[in-house]
């Protein structure tokens, strides 16, 4: 588990990586774009489930490995209105024209989460680099699923081979286009990374 004071530290990472995040997904869709982090929670798996949806409705995700000095995944996670609005908004339809997961639209959040998920771990690589470590982080393609909150972040540990319980969840603020977006971003650790992240925040 990190400190308070570790906690400040990697919230400092991912709004760096917010920043470059905001501009990379403005250039993308076209639009104004913005991601801003407030703050990142240190959760364990039963209250990122409380946090993500209620148990009886399904949230979309796409989850992406990350390998290297550090493990783990990040998932880029949104209810179905807000990946249906922002294939709207990419394919110039009247709102509320998507409301289906059809291929356009899983190609819409997947491509969210290259943009998102790679301008974070850039922020983590840069610390990683300042420290005088090795700053390879690797993505992996990330995959979409469309599940209940517990089964999606199941599938992140299992697809991990994680034994680690702990999941930092980022309290953030999705805008497009001046309207807000339900969209969450967490980053899963597998339990070897835990110690060696708290090692660089301190």
């Amino acid at each position: 588990m990190l400190t308070e004071r570790q906690l400040d530290a990697l919230t400092a990472v991912f709004r760096e990586g917010a920043q470059e995040a905001s501009l990379s997904w403005s250039r993308w869709v076209g639009r104004p774009a913005e991601i801003v982090v407030q703050r990142v929670q240190q959760l364990d798996m039963s209250d990122a489930v409380a946090i993500l949806g209620a148990s009886e409705e399904p949230i979309a995700a796409c989850i992406m490995a990350v390998d290297g000095r550090l493990r783990g995944g990040l998932l880029l996670t949104c209810d179905d209105a807000s990946g249906w609005a922002l294939s709207d908004l990419l394919l110039e339809l009247p709102p509320g024209s998507c409301s289906t997961w059809g291929e356009t639209e899983r190609s819409a959040v997947l491509e969210t989460t290259n943009i998102v998920g790679c301008a974070y771990l850039n922020s983590l690589s840069r610390l990683l680099t300042r420290l005088g470590g090795p700053p390879e982080l690797m993505p992996s393609p990330p995959q979409f699923t469309r599940d209940y909150a517990s089964a999606v972040l199941q599938s992140a540990y299992l697809n991990q081979v994680m034994s680690s319980d702990t999941i930092f969840l980022t309290d953030t603020r999705f805008h497009l286009d001046g309207a807000p977006a339900n969209w969450n971003l967490l980053f899963v650790p597998d339990a070897d990374s835990l110690p060696i992240l708290g090692r660089m925040l301190t």
